[in-house]
């Protein structure tokens, strides 16, 4: 037989252990992770340029030193974080571990264009591994194809600019390719200095 009475002295029990039940899942739903956001840092950035002499086209390398970020936003994904991020690298930054090149390039490279205290631009990056750097030099603006890897944080980016016929910059060409004569040549003995220019960026971005 049913004993109501033990029945009842239970009931209590029951109540409280459910209110307790109640309690605990509704602070788990409260302790929700809120989503990963990503951040760009101007410190974690590194920007590099390859230019190149002689007809064997021998590759001479550099990067900026220093890279100015503005119109950033945190947002769940590193793309969304880097899109429409706006970038400035001081022409006084430039580095190639030679200081009579990069005294060159400073005064009679970017010294000769118009406006040129600064190369600066705007990142736009598709989800396909392509996009586009708007960039500034030579009072000239330009969309300059990309591709980049993006594992996890970290973002890659690769691109070639042609100097005179995306920056109409030719009075820039042989001011350096003059200024360089000699040091351009190869064993052909002809002195050239491509218009081209490798670009390439990593950006390591903030997560939280």
């Amino acid at each position: 037989m049913i004993n109501l009475f033990n029945i009842m002295k239970k009931l209590p029990l029951l109540f409280i252990v459910l209110f307790l039940s109640t309690i605990l899942v509704s602070c788990k739903k409260e302790a929700k992770k809120e989503p990963a956001k990503f951040a760009v840092v101007a410190e974690t950035i590194t920007v590099n340029w390859t230019g190149y002499k002689t007809t064997a086209k021998i590759p001479v390398k550099g990067q900026f030193k220093t890279v100015e970020i503005k119109n950033t936003r945190e947002a769940p994904t590193a793309l969304e974080a880097l899109n429409g991020a706006e970038f400035s690298l001081p022409v006084s930054s430039l580095f190639s571990g030679d200081d009579d090149r990069d005294g060159k390039l400073k005064q009679l490279f970017f010294g000769v264009m118009d406006a040129t205290v600064a190369l600066t631009g705007t990142l736009n990056l598709t989800k396909d591994g392509k996009g586009t750097v708007n960039l500034k030099m030579n009072n000239v603006s330009k969309e300059i194809p990309v591709t980049y890897i993006l594992s996890g944080q970290l973002v890659e980016l690769t691109g070639t600019l042609d100097i005179v016929n995306d920056f109409q910059a030719q009075k820039a060409l042989e001011s350096i390719s003059k200024a360089c004569f000699e040091l351009h040549k190869g064993p052909d003995l002809v002195s050239k200095t491509w218009s081209e220019v490798g670009i390439d960026a990593a950006i390591y971005l903030k997560k939280e």
